[in-house]
């Protein structure tokens, strides 16, 4: 389960007691897991906390988190910060927080020291995190299948879509376009996605390609199959399901809409199971 926080909601007056826990999820390696086995011994229930920024510069998605966490009985708190300040003060009050653990490494120490009286800080242990620089590595190749294979579940991410320069539609490929400001750790390529939408139970099938266009922006687009709706200004939430190939420089939008029609036929092949 995924709680989404800020100090703003004042929602949780009748939190149990909890353990904390304080790290950078997205990185998620075995300090982190060693760090939640020492916090479950508390007794107490245990929540991850995972302040919540740009998602783009993840290696493991929230989805990852939520999965991750329950494997281990824990429950995930998104933290959200309208300024990027976080007050730990305020997050101990409205979470009934008894006790924190926290890896050495963490840039808020200081912050968490004086916030809290009952806390453990364990030693980070850089030759812990073979796992997390694999993952890294197997994105930046899209190498989505092995990513999958070591990690457990699939490469994602959030964004909101943007207008773009509207090309797709003229050779009857609409995409959804998001703006990713060279953050997104993963292989400029095309890719096998699957594309959901707030307060939508089903997710669309979709093609994706993540490129840099002309004016130098480097932006992740979907075309959803068999979908034909208005989402600008909607957030959606992108699982990179398979690599289909490089991207290749074309000449002409026949070209483009050629290769696009493979890639769509790929897509159709592979989610009816052929």
């Amino acid at each position: 389960m995924t709680i989404h926080y800020n100090e703003m909601l004042m929602m949780l007056w009748n939190q149990p007691k909890t353990v904390a826990v304080f790290a950078e999820f997205d990185k998620w390696d075995k300090n982190e897991t060693n760090l939640i086995e020492k916090a479950k011994k508390d007794n107490l229930k245990v929540i991850l906390i995972q302040k919540e920024t740009s998602n783009f510069k993840n290696i493991i998605s929230n989805k990852g988190i939520e999965q991750k966490a329950s494997e281990l009985d824990c429950e995930v708190v998104l933290w959200h910060s309208f300024s990027q300040e976080y007050n730990y003060e305020r997050i101990k009050q409205d979470l009934n927080i008894k006790k924190v653990y926290v890896l050495s490494n963490n840039s808020d120490l200081k912050k968490i020291n004086a916030a809290f009286d009952q806390k453990q800080v364990v030693e980070y242990d850089f030759k812990l995190n073979d796992d997390i620089k694999k993952s890294e590595v197997f994105l930046k190749q899209g190498k989505i299948k092995e990513y999958k294979k070591l990690n457990g579940f699939n490469f994602g991410f959030k964004g909101f879509v943007e207008h773009g320069n509207h090309i797709g539609r003229t050779i009857n490929y609409p995409t959804a376009n998001i703006i990713i400001n060279d953050e997104l750790i993963l292989k400029e390529a095309v890719y096998l996605t699957t594309t959901k939408l707030p307060n939508d139970d089903k997710t669309y099938p979709s093609i994706s390609a993540y490129w840099t266009n002309k004016n130098g922006i480097n932006v992740f687009e979907s075309h959803l199959l068999d979908f034909d709706q208005d989402i600008y200004g909607w957030g959606i939430d992108i699982e990179i399901i398979d690599f289909i190939r490089e991207s290749i420089k074309v000449n002409s939008l026949e070209e483009l809409k050629e290769l696009l029609n493979k890639d769509k036929q790929y897509a159709i092949n592979y989610f009816k199971g052929e």
